[in-house]
């Protein structure tokens, strides 16, 4: 019970920290809406479980202490949110009432590009290798197991619920016109933590 209590609290602290999903869950709902957001989330939870799937084998642990790995990953996240933040910078949205819930995404593509934003985030990475290194001494494997399902939900949950927020009724009506200023802060906001991740590089 203490352990997952811990993961718990670790967990909500993770997942609540500004970094790449939330950026990009908040932009995918203030660009693309609800639905959109939402499978972008599903992406972001299986990503959940792909690390702590490696974490239970251990492969994790041996991604980590390889500098070619490691650095693979940042090159391939930075990249992705660099394509994404200038797309919104550069790519202004109508915001109307048509175009805010359509979208020529589907949901897989919604839903790879938050599994691919997840696995290849280094601060993920990097979480789960504390938590399972460290924190959890359990061997029990069936334990571990239900500590990352948790941790996948809870994920798709939280981000789900942020999706929710940004395209409530209340936003739409009374801050639509503040949306394209947003979307551009948001696109910013995805190329300076791409840029931190490269700038990590050196």
């Amino acid at each position: 019970m203490n352990e997952f209590l811990t993961v718990v609290i670790m967990h909500m602290f993770a997942v609540m920290s500004p970094g790449p999903d939330f950026a990009l869950i908040t932009r995918q709902s203030i660009r693309y809406g609800r639905e959109i957001a939402i499978w972008t989330s599903a992406g972001i939870g299986t990503g959940i479980l792909f690390h702590c799937s490696l974490a239970i084998s251990g492969i994790l642990i041996l991604i980590a202490s390889n500098d070619f790995f490691i650095s693979l990953l940042k090159i391939i996240c930075s990249s992705y949110l660099l394509y994404l933040g200038f797309v919104s910078l550069i790519k202004s949205s109508d915001f109307n009432e048509t175009s805010f819930n359509t979208s020529k995404w589907t949901s897989t593509g919604s839903f790879i590009t938050g599994l691919i934003t997840n696995i290849t985030n280094v601060k993920a990475l990097l979480f789960f290798i504390t938590l399972f290194s460290v924190i959890l001494n359990t061997q029990d494997t069936w334990n571990l197991a239900i500590f990352g399902l948790y941790m996948a939900v809870a994920t798709f949950v939280w981000f789900s619920l942020v999706s929710y927020i940004f395209t409530s009724d209340i936003l739409k009506k009374n801050f639509l016109s503040f949306f394209k200023i947003f979307e551009k802060f948001l696109g910013l906001a995805l190329v300076i933590i791409a840029i931190r991740i490269l700038v990590s590089l050196f």
